[in-house]
């Protein structure tokens, strides 16, 4: 009756829709992708035509097995159960679903007034114990420009049925119209996507690219009728991680 935890903290919730929300973040280890390319968590450096590099490998790399009881008292003893969200993230938080259908009832039961949103690339399709746990799912399926190849990247079934699932939005993260014309032919035309449900990210792990990013992308977003999501926590704290 535990989870592999990488890290757990408050905060707010930095993206999506959600964006200013005070939060509990828990970070789950592992990742059945590499973002930056695949041998990235080791080099450090960028490999396959990737543009961009996951911010948290270093983290969810790392991670120790801590009882359900124990990471719920826990945020109530320091206080952060008066968040108003749950954020489950990774790595990919979905490659412990069987730990989180046992997990979710009793974080529902313990601090009912918590909204669930959990953090995934679309990869896995979500489990049908603990759907009616979570609030939102927050699907940032990958581009080319993750340096992943579009067979580990893309998995149809799982994207199609976060797609059926009216509580998921879909984030993309991207650096230029080039990378939005990937977005149109391989999501939004292939499997259908709304354009109310899509947020636009700009590619940034740091306060710099952030700032140099974010014009075009947001005007992208309102020219193509999506919204934009900032990265709250890289505007305020740059690359610092666990807050």
């Amino acid at each position: 009756m535990s989870l592999a935890v990488s890290e757990t903290f408050y905060s707010h919730q930095g993206e999506g829709p959600s964006a200013g929300q005070s939060s509990i973040f828990l970070r789950l280890k592992g990742c059945n992708l590499t973002c930056g390319g695949p041998n990235t968590s080791k080099s450090g450096v960028l490999e396959e035509g990737a543009t961009w590099r996951c911010d948290t490998i270093e983290v969810w790399k790392r991670g120790q097995s801590i009882a359900y009881d124990t990471i719920i008292e826990d945020w109530i003893a320091k206080g952060w159960h008066h968040a108003s969200r749950l954020v489950i993230t990774g790595g990919e938080p979905l490659l412990h679903s069987k730990a989180l259908d046992l997990f979710l009832p009793l974080v529902k039961q313990k601090l009912p007034h918590l909204g669930i949103e959990i953090e995934t690339n679309g990869t896995l399709s979500f489990s049908k114990k603990s759907d009616p746990y979570i609030d939102q799912y927050n699907v940032s399926p990958k581009l080319h420009n993750s340096g992943m190849k579009k067979e580990k990247r893309i998995l149809s079934n799982a994207l199609k049925s976060f797609v059926q699932n009216p509580k998921s939005i879909f984030k993309f993260v991207l650096t230029s119209s080039d990378d939005y014309n990937e977005i149109n032919h391989d999501f939004i035309d292939t499997f259908k996507i709304e354009a109310h449900r899509i947020w636009l990210m700009p590619a940034a792990d740091n306060q710099s690219d952030l700032l140099k990013h974010s014009p075009h992308i947001a005007q992208l977003a309102l020219d193509k009728h999506h919204h934009f999501s900032n990265r709250l926590h890289i505007m305020i704290w740059d690359q610092k991680t666990g807050i």
